[in-house]
């Protein structure tokens, strides 16, 4: 046989078995609030409203 056409033969086979458990997935997982976003969210309008203000001069 040729290597290949057992890899195939092989790779079936195991796909078959993995299959037939039936596998289960994880519960999600607890969702939790990202503290401090706000102030990331305020400090970046600031930085942003710092570097375009002098472009607002000319």
């Amino acid at each position: 046989m040729n290597i290949y056409t057992k890899l195939l033969i092989g790779i079936i086979s195991i796909t078959g078995l993995l299959l037939a458990q039936g596998v289960g997935f994880p519960s999600n997982p607890d969702q939790a609030p990202i503290g401090g976003l706000e102030l990331l969210i305020g400090a970046g309008g600031a930085m942003a409203w710092k570097k375009l203000r002098p472009l607002q001069n000319d």
